[in-house]
């Protein structure tokens, strides 16, 4: 029982928070992806703790309190919540609106939504939230705050039924509450497909109670991961061997399943499980050898692997194991659909398999290609038995298409296009748009994550219906999907890096009509959603919106251009290392440079500063133009350096070891070369094991000036650049030789085993 004083000091309390000092901050217009139609008043709508919500029925009740019990954290208090009566927001049922479809009216009054299904209703709320001041999505206490809402009037409906996000946990395990905050993410973008790929070659996710070896074995690999940015060794990573206890990984169980399941179905979310075969099946063959073909690996990959890794169609045993699995599987996942992969499925086992070949003659099939139809086939049966849809992966077209299939299209539209024509449902997801784990800025300013690009703009410019198909065949494209595989994302900030904001510019191509997209509109209301993420904790990419330094060498001096992905931005940069501001020099056009120099730039707008400082460091040489002569090695003094990007022109290839002589006009004073080479090792691109510089005087004797061994960096797997350089003590010369030793042949245990290694070498820096 509290005493007379605790009574006194609770008063004085209670007086004091009484006569805090509110004050009101209100949203602004800003919604992604952006709503069909939009009319911005004047004025706005406050939310206080007198605020009534007045709803229809229980389910909106629900969806409701899901919604304002998000004030609780903000504001200490949640407006009051009720069935019928005149509140001041109030939900209203319009029957013959479209699934999905919402109207949202704000005035200074009154708060109105209009909806014809609880789906409506939680999206007009995503888009309040969206009005709502950024400071309301910090997460911390703001009792001093008055929520105010921009007076606007909306009509809005979606332009696609699949609007997806697919998330890879096999190659990088995230766990439940992870995958919660992924719903969460979607569910504010409109997002209404969790793709979750759950089996891979680097793990098994999800408990199968009739397989448990599944995840007694299949869940787990050697931990040979790494969260350091600048290393991209996916490729290459050691082998388990034997007597090696794995311990990286993991796995949902079902009743986790179950939880995340729900927590989708709250958000309006069906969730989509891929169980990948025949191919990228190494997790599960491992766990039961009984179903894989001759040559299969004893463990789980550790990284990426392209063979000796599938399941073998030959054996009844297969199947038996499929149908049970899959069934299980399905057990959990009450939606349509069921993912079956289907994609990279390497066939060279099945050329050697005795059970496979035997398949072949039997079923009376042409080759491997019929085979892996035959598989899909009969895969599909046991999903269809389930009255469930399978969809694979563009690749399942190939030898013949199982009759119901849905098809994803990931290696461009074409895939697509023919399944359309063929009569079939079609998710177009296209690398080239909608991958989301690639690069999305300049090769050399970007973390080192993803092997090739997917910008930003090129993300937003995708148009879902391809041009030339016919109507009805665009009324069987069903929507968009961004991807998200985890091959270099080992950790929720690199997650969260790569999706945002790409994911909104592909949300918008699902949501929004094709016509009223608009690039720069787009890119205004980011900086809006920056803001919300900023108050999140959670990071994301400035990369449109941060300087490109682009370079061309021209005789003994480099020309520089800047540019951004998002226009109508002002660039300031400085030559000598230092941070730009707007006191900086402000760029206008290409300049040149004479010397070697470092080149900072930032971009700005408004008078604030926008995206990342970019800096690189260009150099004017000694050796600039000394391989003229050499039609084949000009590029290796002409002043153009290559980017992070086996495809950069200004690499030159060495397939036999590099020598290079380099001839001066006279006897030049030198003390160090430098360089850097190409490591890109899936593609038999190696650093030289070691790299000597000689030196002579008349064109005939040369004496050496330095070495430098890098044989066992260069003996290692990945994808970036290797720096060498060889100083020694100043010496004049007139000719130059450089020499370097490639990798040959490629080691045991390396992607391209046996083989001979190219070395690729941009720019030879002569000080």
């Amino acid at each position: 029982m509290m005493n007379k004083y605790g009574i006194i000091l609770f008063l004085v309390a209670l007086t004091h928070v009484s006569c805090v000092q509110k004050k009101v901050e209100v949203g602004k217009v800003a919604i992604i992806p952006q709503p069909e139609k939009q009319l911005v008043g004047t004025g706005h709508f406050e939310i206080d703790e007198g605020t009534i919500v007045t709803v229809e029925t229980d389910a909106q009740m629900a969806l409701a309190n899901l919604f304002f019990d998000e004030f609780t954290t903000v504001s200490g208090w949640i407006p009051e919540v009720k069935i019928g009566g005149d509140g001041d927001i109030v939900f209203i049922t319009e029957a013959s609106m479209v699934a999905e479809a919402y109207n949202l009216e704000v005035t200074p009054e009154k708060i109105k939504i209009t909806a014809g299904s609880e789906a409506g209703f939680f999206y007009a709320l995503q888009s309040l939230k969206q009005l709502l001041p950024v400071s309301f999505y910090s997460g911390e206490l703001q009792t001093d705050i008055v929520w105010g809402i921009p007076s606007v009037h909306i009509q809005d409906k979606p332009a696609f039924e699949w609007r997806g996000y697919m998330l890879d946990v096999s190659r990088h395990f995230f766990d439940k509450q992870k995958v919660k905050e992924v719903l969460d993410f979607m569910a504010e973008s409109k997002l209404n497909r969790f793709h979750w790929h759950l089996a891979d070659d680097q793990g098994w996710r999800i408990e199968v109670k009739s397989y448990p070896k599944l995840t007694a074995l299949g869940a787990w690999r050697m931990d040979y991961n790494t969260t350091d940015e600048r290393i991209s060794n996916w490729f290459g990573r050691p082998v388990q061997k034997p007597g090696e206890k794995p311990t990286y990984g993991g796995y949902y169980t079902q009743d986790d399943i179950k939880e995340i399941v729900a927590y989708a179905k709250e958000r309006f979310i069906e969730v989509i499980p891929e169980i990948d075969m025949p191919g990228h099946a190494q997790a599960m063959v491992a766990s039961y050898p009984e179903i894989g073909c001759v040559n299969s690996e004893k463990y789980v990959a550790t990284g990426g692997v392209v063979k000796n890794n599938t399941l073998n169609p030959g054996k009844e045993e297969t199947f038996v194991f499929a149908e049970k699995m899959l069934n299980e599987v399905m057990d959990l996942f009450p939606f349509n659909y069921m993912h079956i992969g289907g994609d990279e499925c390497n066939k060279s086992q099945w050329l050697e398999d005795p059970d496979a070949q035997r398949r072949i003659k039997e079923e009376g099939l042409k080759d491997v290609y019929e085979l892996q139809s035959y598989f899909i086939k009969r895969i599909e049966k046991i999903i269809n038995a389930r009255g469930r849809i399978m969809i694979g992966w563009d690749e399942i077209l190939e030898g013949g298409l199982a009759p119901n299939a849905t098809v994803m299209s990931w290696r461009g539209e074409e895939g697509g296009i023919e399944a359309a024509k063929m009569g079939h449902e079609v998710i177009m997801t296209p690398s080239n748009y909608c991958y989301i784990d690639l690069k999305q800025g300049h090769d050399d300013l970007e973390p080192n994550l993803g092997y090739s690009q997917l910008l930003l703009s090129t993300a937003y410019s995708y148009d879902v219906i391809p041009k030339g198909i016919s109507e009805e065949e665009a009324g069987r494209i069903k929507g968009i999907q961004a991807n998200m595989w985890t091959e270099s994302i080992s950790d929720w900030g690199k997650l969260t890096y790569m999706t945002f904001p790409r994911l909104y510019a592909i949300a918008e191509s699902g949501w929004t009509s094709p016509e009223i997209k608009d690039w720069d509109n787009f890119t205004n209301r980011l900086q809006t959603q920056f803001l919300r993420l900023d108050n999140k904790g959670i990071r994301y990419a400035v990369s449109a919106y941060s300087p490109w330094i682009d370079h061309k060498g021209q005789g003994d001096n480099i020309e520089i251009a800047l540019k951004t992905e998002v226009n109508d931005l002002e660039i300031f940069y400085t030559l000598d290392g230092s941070e730009p501001t707007m006191e900086s020099n402000r760029y206008s056009e290409a300049f040149k440079i004479k010397e070697s120099t470092t080149i900072r730039a930032r971009a700005f707008k408004g008078g604030e500063a926008v995206g990342y400082t970019s800096s690189m460091d260009f150099y004017v040489h000694k050796a600039a133009g000394a391989l003229d002569e050499a039609p084949d090695l000009q590029k290796l003094t002409d002043l153009n350096y290559g980017k992070l990007n086996r495809g950069d022109q200004n690499w030159v290839s060495f397939k036999n070891g590099m020598e290079v002589t380099m001839k001066f006009d006279s006897l030049i004073p030198i003390n160090e070369v430098k360089f850097d080479a190409l490591r890109f090792t899936i593609a038999g691109i190696y650093p030289p094991t070691n790299v000597e510089v000689l030196g002579s005087v008349n064109g005939k004797d040369f004496f050496k000036l330095g070495e430098v061994n890098k044989f066992e960096i260069s003996s290692v797997q990945g994808r970036n650049k290797i720096p060498f350089e060889v100083a020694f003590d100043p010496v004049r010369v007139s000719h130059l030789k450089i020499i370097g030793k490639q990798i040959n042949p490629i080691p045991k245990g390396h992607h391209l085993y046996g083989a001979n290694a190219t070395i690729l070498v941009d720019e030879l820096v002569v000080k």
